[in-house]
């Protein structure tokens, strides 16, 4: 109760709305961290009164995850981590990265593991997930006519190098301007819906009307 309330609490909350009771136990069944496009759209059907729930709750949806955020804490993490190896039997190969640290450029580490440990994977570098939000709320605040520039704010964030900052900008869909130092968003590749095309002659609803229904 002292180090994972949050995540504990959440089984507990009395919620009448299906969606927020759905992204509710989506956050508690991955340990407080959810990917947003995985449950982005049960995000976008819960009404606003309901999102306002959210944050009273100790969660925070982000640009990229919807997290509780104490539960990246470095006694958070050392507790469910130690717990999750317990549960599924783990031996010491998996490590928890070093407190402090907000950026990491290992290849071969586990990304579901880094995830359970608070970093998102951007190919070879790993970030952790609430520094990920701050960067993207510097680049909001900078951004102007769809450009912003990179400021040595933005790196001390992360803690990382030049280069690797703006190979990591390339990976998260950002290009680089003719300007120095500038970058604009390239925008999300969308998966496009397939669309069902009925026959006029042969409309599947047609069925319904013979049927006798009391």
């Amino acid at each position: 109760n002292e180090v994972l309330g949050d995540l504990i609490k959440l089984t507990k909350h009395q919620i009448t709305n299906q969606y927020l009771r759905g992204l509710v136990f989506q956050l508690y069944e991955n340990n407080g961290v959810v990917k947003r496009n995985e449950i982005d759209k049960i995000v976008k059907l819960i009404p606003p009164e309901e999102r306002k729930k959210l944050w009273g709750m100790g969660i925070k949806i982000g640009r990229y995850h919807i997290y509780l955020p104490r539960m990246l804490k470095p006694k958070a993490v050392e507790f469910r981590i130690g717990l999750w190896k317990i549960f599924y039997s783990l031996s010491d190969t998996y490590k928890i990265p070093k407190s402090g640290l907000n950026f990491l450029t290992k290849e071969k580490l586990n990304k579901k593991f880094l995830l359970l440990c608070g970093f998102e994977q951007f190919k070879e570098f790993f970030v952790r997930i609430d520094i990920l939000e701050k960067l993207f709320l510097k680049i909001i605040e900078n951004t102007k006519d769809k450009k912003f520039k990179i400021n040595a704010e933005m790196m001390n964030l992360l803690g990382c190098s030049k280069e690797n900052f703006y190979k990591l900008m390339n990976y998260m869909n950002y290009k680089k301007d003719k300007a120095v130092d500038t970058y604009v968003f390239k925008g999300e590749k969308r998966k496009k819906e397939k669309i069902l095309q009925f026959d006029k002659k042969e409309n599947p609803f047609n069925k319904l009307l013979s049927l006798n229904i009391k």
